[in-house]
């Protein structure tokens, strides 16, 4: 009979043990998962916060004549479209996005250069009317951004 107590407790203390070290690896686990959220978190919001200084970086640039309407507004689009915004700033800056749509056909960076001065041309003219027609709308929308700027807690909000 006592053989037989110290063969349960001693069964017992080994399973204290056991679910003890399980307990402390899901505890471990856990504070790990948190960890890699809370940096998942940070990178995503340095992102965000990035994306919202780029845009509001470019809206003042475009206002102070220093950056092309065009390429003001194909930047901002680009940006603006890894942001979930809402239907009021996506209605305030539906001009950028028309540009940038109708503008997605023309190559840009290495490919540019690689064009021939006739093409070149052609595209500029293209890109010229477009930043007539479209001028005072974009500068609206531009100084809305500045008078608004995207970022934490401020301004041209996202959802």
């Amino acid at each position: 009979m006592t053989w037989l107590l110290v063969v349960l407790m001693l069964a017992a203390a080994v399973l204290a043990v056991v679910a003890a070290v399980m307990w402390a690896r899901v505890w471990r686990q856990r504070r790990q998962q948190r960890s890699l959220q809370q940096a998942h978190a940070q990178t995503e919001q340095n992102r965000i916060d990035y994306i919202h200084e780029s845009v509001n970086v470019i809206a003042a640039a475009v206002l102070d004549r220093r950056c092309p309407l065009t390429e003001g507004c194909i930047r901002t689009a680009v940006l603006l479209d890894n942001l979930p915004l809402d239907c009021d700033i996506k209605h305030r800056l539906s001009v950028l996005f028309e540009v940038y749509n109708a503008t997605r056909h023309i190559p840009t960076h290495s490919s540019w250069q690689a064009l021939d001065r006739k093409t070149r041309r052609r595209f500029q003219q293209e890109m010229w009317v477009l930043e007539r027609r479209n001028e005072n709308a974009i500068m609206e929308a531009m100084a809305y951004i500045k008078g608004n700027p995207f970022g934490r807690g401020s301004g041209a909000s996202i959802n």
